[in-house]
This record gives structure tokens, C-alpha cells and sequence, in this order.
């Protein structure tokens, strides 16, 4: 992919409510989840971050928030869609802590028929959350939409024709979704063991 020809959404104003905190700021190691995804995203992307101001020094990007704040992710995606300029975008939810170089793999399998490229996993569980979208179908899907409060990542990618990049043992185990802090330790066993 070209110097800023993508841009990768990194999802982090979610209300967080089965980790009872804002998850963004969990510390796994001697960083907050958010800062593993800043770190790990490689310098040619454009960053948008929805959500708070993170203030970290250790990447450049632009920010913005859902509305409604608590909106969900599909609200979160279109904040982000307002600002980016890009022609294919990333979207990482800050509580993937290990999968975005594996996400930014999938810049290289999107064809010029595909809306978006994503893993999906052993169960045939597709992987929206860390996966790659051509940003007008993105667009369009979002517009199919309407109220986009509380809408569901399967409604949004219904209608958008998808490349399935089966999972790895080894990307299926950096998929950690960090969701509550029983995920956390098991986050942190893995970080310890790479």
C-alpha cells in the first residue's frame, strides 16, 4: 500500500461496560491497550482515533468522537469516516492488543472486487474489528443504514462483499479481544510469552 493511500480507524470510546472501566486504559505490561495498537501501527497509515484524546507522543494521528458518545461501533466507524480521506481503511478495536500487524496483512489480499478483507476464525466467526474496507463501500453501507446508534457490526457488513482469510492457530490467538479483566490475564500470559 502507498504512503497514505490507507488509513487504519482504531476504535476506543466504547462504554466498556463488562471490563468496568475504560479499557483503552488497561495496563497490559508496562503500557495501556491503546498504546499497543498506536506502537504496532506502522508509520505510512494515517491514524483516526474515536474516542478520547489518548495524549501519546509515540504516533501521530487526528481524533474524533461518536455521536452519540457510547454510540457503538458502526456510530464510531462513520465518525472517523467523516474525517478520513483514504481509498481502503483499517478498523482495530483498541481492545485487540496483538492483532493489528496481523490486520495490516490484509491490505496485501484486497483485489480490486472485494469491499473488505477479514479473518474469520475456526467456527467461521468473520473478524470485523480488525479487518480492512474499500471506503466507499464502507460509505455506502453506512448511508444504507440510517440511525446508526446501537447497530450491530454483522448489520453493517451484511451487504458488503467480503474476502474470508481463514485463521491461523497463531492469528487466532493474537485476536485477544480484551473484554473483561479475566481477558486481561490472558492477554498478559500471552504478551508473556512471545
Amino acid at each position: 500500500m502507498e504512503s497514505k493511500s490507507a488509513s487504519i480507524i482504531v476504535l476506543s470510546g466504547g462504554t466498556s461496560s463488562r471490563f468496568g472501566a475504560d479499557k483503552s486504559q488497561a495496563i497490559l505490561g508496562h503500557h495501556k491497550l491503546i498504546e499497543h495498537i498506536l506502537s504496532d501501527i506502522p508509520k505510512e497509515f494515517e491514524i483516526i482515533i474515536v474516542g478520547p484524546d489518548p495524549k501519546f507522543a509515540g504516533a501521530t494521528y487526528r481524533y474524533v468522537q461518536e455521536q452519540p458518545l457510547g454510540g457503538g461501533p458502526v456510530a464510531a466507524i462513520a465518525a472517523a469516516m467523516d474525517i478520513c480521506e483514504s481509498e481502503v481503511v483499517g478498523v482495530i478495536a483498541t481492545d485487540m492488543p496483538f492483532a493489528i500487524s496481523h490486520m495490516v496483512h490484509l491490505y496485501s489480499a484486497m483485489t480490486s472486487h472485494d469491499d473488505a478483507v477479514m479473518y474469520v476464525d475456526s467456527d467461521g466467526f468473520k473478524q470485523p474489528l480488525a479487518a480492512i474496507y474499500r471506503t466507499q463501500a464502507l460509505e455506502v453501507a453506512l448511508s444504507a443504514m440510517g440511525n446508526l446508534e446501537g447497530e450491530s457490526m454483522r448489520s453493517l457488513i451484511s451487504n458488503l462483499n467480503i474476502r474470508e482469510i481463514p485463521m491461523s492457530p497463531e492469528v487466532e490467538k493474537a485476536m485477544i479481544d480484551v473484554d473483561t479483566p479475566h481477558d486481561l490475564v490472558v492477554a498478559m500470559q500471552y504478551l508473556a510469552s512471545l
